[in-house]
């Protein structure tokens, strides 16, 4: 099972997955024993305006729960990840979707992770859901 192969990806991951909060507490439970610091924050509208709310909220996120310090070192390894967890979502459509992302960032002395998993939707009858993860070292 992942649980005894844990690393800051799958962590990421799993905690982006979580279906309710007390999912979602265990499984941060389950990472600060092993010593993984996380963080867990949702963004939702329309995707440019997801875009532009992206790096706030998840900077805010990491700091407010210690994932990271605010220094230059930290802050740009979060950024590319989050980037690069963007990215793969796929949100250089020229269409503007409506977006709603459970967003977790997990890291530890050496890497830090971002994964978003929520749906996405041109119309409302259309949903599905979409995962991005990205990763960097810090």
């Amino acid at each position: 099972m992942f649980i005894n192969n844990l690393t800051v990806a799958k962590g990421a991951i799993v905690l982006s997955l979580s279906s309710n909060r007390e999912e979602e507490e265990e499984i941060k439970k389950l990472l600060l024993e092993k010593g993984y610091k996380c963080a867990v924050t949702e963004l939702g509208g329309k995707s440019s305006e997801f875009n532009e709310k992206i790096v706030s909220a998840v900077v805010g996120a990491a700091l407010n729960n210690n994932v990271i310090e605010k220094n230059p070192t930290s802050m740009h390894a979060l950024l590319h990840a989050t980037i690069e967890a963007v990215k793969s979502l796929s949100l250089t459509l020229p269409l503007d979707v409506s977006l709603m992302m459970k967003i977790a960032v997990v890291a530890d002395n050496s890497w830090i992770a971002v994964s978003m998993f929520g749906k996405s939707a041109l119309h409302p009858l259309t949903n599905h859901e979409r995962l991005g993860f990205g990763i960097m070292h810090l």
